[in-house]
């Protein structure tokens, strides 16, 4: 397993009359892929399109680029290591609810929400797929691997029967 240590870091300091600003930062910075390090500090290994998507979130975010000794190393890797894994869980609980969509999809409408939900299972595994590939953990990105195919998969099964 490689750890990167060329890291991103995001700092912020959002008063308590922003909470709509912070909230909308927060859910922002999960998305590109960073992982809350501690109160107003997101971090994420290094690429140039990370820390250029970090850097257009905020006009008000302070977003640099440092190489972290291996003794600091364990913090940051385990802090995105939980952020994968919450990931990973989100991505599983979406997989069963495309299940059940996928075999109660006997009519129009239904077979809508199940397209709908099929859709966003494909932005959320790109999105893992890309956060995965920032940390380059091979266990993490064959799960993400094993995660597509079993969405091909569960595409490719007749509309309205049990899986």
């Amino acid at each position: 397993m490689i750890n990167p240590l060329k890291w991103s870091f995001a700092f912020f300091d959002l008063g308590s009359k922003e909470t709509a600003r912070r909230v909308r930062l927060h859910r922002n910075l999960r998305k590109v892929g960073a992982a809350i390090h501690s109160q107003s500090v997101y971090c994420m290994p290094y690429s140039d399109n990370s820390f250029n998507q970090l850097k257009d979130l905020d006009r008000g975010m302070f977003v640099v680029t440092a190489e972290v000794d291996e003794s600091q190393l364990d913090e940051l890797v385990s802090a995105y290591d939980v952020f994968i894994s919450g990931l990973l869980k989100e991505v599983y609980r979406k997989m069963e609810a495309l299940e059940d969509a996928k075999a109660s999809s006997t009519d129009m409408v239904s077979r809508r929400g199940y397209r709908k939900r099929l859709n966003s299972m494909y932005v959320r595994l790109e999105h893992l797929e890309e956060v995965a590939t920032l940390r380059q953990h091979p266990e993490t990105l064959s799960k993400v691997g094993e995660f597509i195919r079993r969405v091909i998969e569960l595409d490719g099964y007749e509309p309205g029967k049990l899986i």
